[in-house]
């Protein structure tokens, strides 16, 4: 069985996903999979831009491919 990925990996393949649309989405996601000590991780400003940036990203091509 492969080990479960850390929540920054995981945070990461969500916001790459598009399948969340912002920062609390993401965390609501999280916590949903079970992923505890998310919360003082997200609030990094660097860490929270680049998510937000890749969310962004991830919904723009999305929508263009549809």
């Amino acid at each position: 069985m492969p080990e479960r990925p850390s929540v920054i990996e995981r945070a990461f393949q969500i916001a790459k996903s598009g399948g969340v649309a912002n920062i609390p989405e993401l965390r609501d996601r999280l916590t949903a999979e079970g992923y505890a000590g998310h919360a003082a991780i997200l609030a990094r400003r660097a860490l929270s831009n680049q998510l937000t940036r890749m969310i962004a990203e991830a919904r723009m091509a999305s929508r263009a491919r549809s």
